[in-house]
């Protein structure tokens, strides 16, 4: 099962809602993953596949990363864009050859 990760600075605000935006475009794809939100100071706690957050938290995530690591952040523009996570979750996807079934 997809492991997905929200982030932001206190791990209230703007990831619970990346959350739940995120939740709605997985339904509609139904895809099965299990979401969560969290801290920036945080995050490399958690094993996650895929972590969504916007630019300034990506970039400090991906600071000391390693390539691997680098290569599972998601930056979002418009953080409750769902059309936006939808694109990029589908994106991500494709690049790591994991399938859809009703996106194939």
């Amino acid at each position: 099962m997809l492991k997905i990760l929200c982030v932001c600075g206190c791990g209230l605000g703007s990831s619970f809602a990346i959350e739940m935006s995120a939740k709605a475009v997985l339904k509609k794809l139904e895809i099965e993953a299990d979401i969560d939100h969290t801290t920036i100071s945080e995050a490399n706690a958690f094993k996650s596949d895929m972590i969504l957050t916007q630019k300034a938290f990506a970039d400090v995530l991906n600071a000391d990363a390693t390539p691997e690591q680098i290569k599972r952040v998601i930056i979002l523009n418009r953080l409750t864009d769902k059309a936006e996570i939808e694109q990029k979750i589908l994106a991500f996807l494709k690049e790591h050859n994991l399938k859809v079934a009703a996106h194939e």
